[in-house]
């Protein structure tokens, strides 16, 4: 039976009929081609579930039924001068079946409805590297095995454990006077963020890197990258603050500041304040970061 992980009441300005999907690898547009009206406030309620969800009731209006390619599991519904808020659902770079509907009691609300239905990872595609420029030679890939996860290994499909089970979870935005470090640590601040608490249910230590790691300014929460920072060098060799652990790498010692430049693999919670928010990445999510470094080598 499909369960109903998380949803989210939203509201946007329609511009010339049409809501447009943003975060997936395309963006595909939306129409209710039975209305006359162009521009208007249209209610939306989004709706992430682990599996297909049963028919929403003779209510609702279908208008269609697509699949599409999440990049990221982060989505947003825009339209041409304005995006929704950001709404997780599920795990990044699978194939999701959606329902889109129209309430016909209350005519211009909307029902969109997401649920994952296979992992399409493939570093030939999804990972592939800018081109180099000028004369050197083209890139070229290494076959290499491609991991292949189902959608309950990943944490946009887990229930916080600190939350009773069962219970879709209504998300609420983070009052701007509570930053998103603030919320996560300390979320009796009235109310923790949703999307950076829904890809940490397991509560695993966070921590904040600085906007000058230039190595994260094209990220996207949700997706799971390298990332190097300098540390201090330490007699064990591992990181003060224990993070930075999942395949972990020093590439240089600097004697003399007593400091080593090390990366490892995190995913990307968030953004506060140009810090970037992370955890160590879990064995699946790194396994497609390590995959493509071997199908993509320097």
């Amino acid at each position: 039976m499909a369960r109903l992980l998380r949803h989210l009441d939203d509201e946007l300005y329609v511009q010339y009929g049409a809501l447009c999907l943003y975060g997936g690898i395309d963006c595909p547009e939306f129409r209710d081609d039975e209305s006359e009206a162009l521009h208007y406030t249209a209610p939306l309620r989004l709706e992430a579930w682990d599996a297909e969800p049963p028919d929403p009731g003779s209510s609702w209006r279908p208008i269609e039924q697509p699949n599409f390619t999440a990049e990221t599991g982060v989505i947003q519904m825009g339209v041409v001068e304005e995006s929704g808020r950001e709404f997780l659902i599920g795990p990044p770079l699978f194939e999701y079946g959606l329902t889109v509907h129209v309430d016909v009691p209350d005519d211009g609300r909307w029902l969109f409805r997401f649920w994952p239905i296979h992992d399409v990872f493939d570093p030939l595609i999804h990972m592939k590297p800018r081109e180099p420029i000028g004369s050197a030679p083209p890139l070229e890939p290494r076959r290499a095995p491609i991991p292949v996860t189902t959608a309950e290994q990943w944490a946009a499909m887990r229930p916080d454990r600190s939350r009773p089970s069962g219970r879709s979870v209504r998300w609420e935005a983070t009052p701007i006077a509570v930053g998103l470090y603030d919320a996560i640590r300390q979320p009796w601040l009235l109310g923790e963020d949703p999307l950076s608490g829904a890809l940490n249910p397991d509560h695993a230590p966070t921590f904040l890197m600085p906007s000058e790691e230039l190595d994260l300014r094209d990220k996207k929460t949700g997706g799971t990258y390298r990332m190097w920072r300098w540390e201090r060098d330490v007699a064990d060799g591992d990181p003060k603050d224990g993070t930075l652990l999942t395949g972990r790498i020093v590439h240089v010692r600097d004697s003399h500041g007593r400091r080593v430049l090390a990366s490892g693999i995190v995913t990307m919670l968030g953004v506060d304040d140009g810090r970037y928010l992370v955890r160590d990445a879990e064995p699946h999510e790194a396994a497609r970061v390590l995959r493509s470094k071997e199908t993509w080598p320097d």
